[in-house]
């Protein structure tokens, strides 16, 4: 009997040892635990089955020669694991001094000047503690860089979800590829947006801003987007006439439609041919570049069919899934027209409330891809910057955040000197720039290459030195389009119904009596 107890330790080392090895591979945890756990288990094994032998060959009571070679080969077989197992420990802390990351761990207190857990900083030797971000650190905006898998995405959806827990802030998160998704699991009242599904904007909607100005910036973003060629020989007067029906249709209610748009278009050609030479090209022309918005694949986007109100989006915590644009089978520049209509509202909000009596974040912007939405060569392209540059610029001091994420620094200038919190991944590219702006000696820029999934390297305003952080794997449960569906009407404090006060015909009738207003 005493044989088989020795047996059956044994064996529950090797499935002790088995479910450890797969806590490493599910989790993704240190190799450092995973040894010291093995060590740790086999040496308790093999202290029992040390007594049990012990036992047996102390009272003589064994049966055959053969129960002693099995008994004497397991003993063996677990003093090999503890051997091993030693042996690959020191490997792990000593065999890699030559790339080790030999940074600083700020102290006790500096790790928890703030609330939001963001993972655990640590050192050379392996001693890790929490770290606790600030808002103070985060006011100044965030920037996240690192090569595609190597923990960027990881690291917000971690932050979102410690975030949520210790305030009541509304976001609102921008990405390409539906990996938040399931944040709407655990962030109460997460409401995901996709454009062209169950999202509509009307551009028209000046939202109780200047239509005057609501226009001009409307062609900016056109401009900016590369819709309008700087090239174009009319250039000019197409600014000027696409401007002047904008206003027009912008500021009259009943005009605030793509119909409305093109019908206006055709009264101002016959009001202004005499007056402005060649009318008729430059509306051809501006026609032609607007139709792709109205009755190609943008026009789900830009209907009024499905419209929240953006004046209660940037009140709650929006996601907006951009995957659904590309389904429709547009183009990038498409997705950045969307983004610079949803920032421009965004900017006259935060502009309408201005900075008077500042305290603190009010909202947080989350642009994954920045690349994509603010190039470092953009201003030079069209002399124009992005909103989301101007954010960064300019709208720190009216409540806002931004963080932005991207997979190298190669974007614009005013958002990574605008970052009072930069968290760098594994990356292989501008190294030297990475460390400018780390604060980081320029012999240490191969850092970047030896970082491991799920480790970086962050600076904050509030601690001199950068420090290594390693941020917790968080698991994925992907939702289907109805459970997010339901989960949108449960976090809606009532179900939206678009207003459709009146029908096709009473419609066109506003519209005729408008335009006989501007006819006379």
């Amino acid at each position: 009997m005493l044989l088989w107890k020795i047996l059956i330790l044994v064996l529950l080392g090797f499935i002790s040892i088995s479910l450890s090895i797969y806590e490493y591979t599910l989790k993704k945890k240190d190799r450092k635990i995973l040894i010291i756990k093995i060590f740790n288990l086999t040496s308790i094994i093999l202290s029992l089955s040390l007594f049990f032998l012990y036992f047996l060959a102390d009272t003589g009571i064994w049966t055959n020669e053969s129960d002693l070679i099995i008994a004497i080969m397991s003993v063996n077989i677990l003093f090999f694991l503890i051997c091993l197992s030693v042996i690959f420990y020191f490997q792990i802390a000593l065999g890699h001094n030559s790339i080790a990351i030999d940074l600083k761990k700020p102290s006790f207190f500096a790790a928890r000047q703030g609330k939001i857990k963001i993972g655990k900083c640590c050192n050379i030797r392996g001693k890790k503690s929490s770290f606790y971000l600030s808002l103070k650190d985060l006011e100044k905006h965030m920037f996240v860089c690192g090569a595609t898998g190597s923990g960027k995405s990881n690291f917000i959806q971690n932050f979102l979800l410690n975030f949520s827990k210790m305030y009541d802030i509304p976001f609102l998160i921008i990405e390409f590829k539906g990996e938040y998704h399931f944040l709407q699991k655990q962030i109460e009242d997460l409401i995901i947006i996709k454009p062209g599904e169950n999202f509509s904007l009307n551009i028209f909607n000046p939202e109780r801003v200047n239509p005057q100005i609501h226009a001009e910036r409307i062609f900016d973003i056109l401009k900016s987007g590369n819709f309008l060629d700087t090239d174009v020989e009319y250039s000019p007067q197409m600014q000027k006439v696409l401007v002047d029906v904008l206003t027009i249709v912008c500021k009259n209610k009943n005009l605030q439609s793509w119909e409305g748009f093109y019908r206006y278009c055709d009264l101002y050609g016959k009001k202004f041919q005499r007056q402005i030479p060649m009318l008729s090209q430059t509306l051809i022309s501006i026609k032609n570049r607007i139709r792709r918005f109205s009755i190609g694949p943008l026009k789900a986007i830009f209907e009024r069919s499905q419209e929240l109100k953006l004046k209660e989006m940037f009140k709650r915590k929006i996601l907006i899934d951009l995957s659904s644009i590309i389904r429709l089978g547009v183009e990038k520049a498409d997705a950045l027209f969307f983004l610079n209509l949803i920032l421009k509202y965004l900017w006259d909000k935060n502009l309408t409330r201005g900075a008077f009596n500042f305290d603190g974040i009010k909202h947080i912007t989350i642009v994954e891809d920045a690349q994509y939405f603010a190039p470092k060569d953009l201003t030079k392209q069209t002399k124009l910057t992005s909103y989301l540059e101007d954010i960064a610029l300019l709208q720190r001091g009216t409540g806002e955040c931004l963080i932005s994420i991207a997979t190298h620094p190669n974007i614009s200038t005013e958002i990574l000197a605008n970052c009072g919190a930069l968290i760098v991944f594994k990356t292989h590219i501008l190294k030297e720039l990475l460390c400018e702006l780390l604060n980081l000696d320029g012999e240490n820029q191969n850092f970047f290459s030896f970082l491991d999934e799920g480790k970086c390297i962050i600076r904050v305003n509030s601690i001199n030195n950068p420090f290594l952080l390693t941020v917790p794997h968080i698991k994925r449960d992907y939702l289907t389009s109805n459970q997010i569906l339901t989960n949108n009407k449960m976090a809606l404090s009532k179900k939206h119904r678009f207003d459709e006060k009146f029908n096709k015909k009473k419609k066109n009738k506003m519209i005729n009596e408008t335009l006989e207003k501007f006819s006379r």
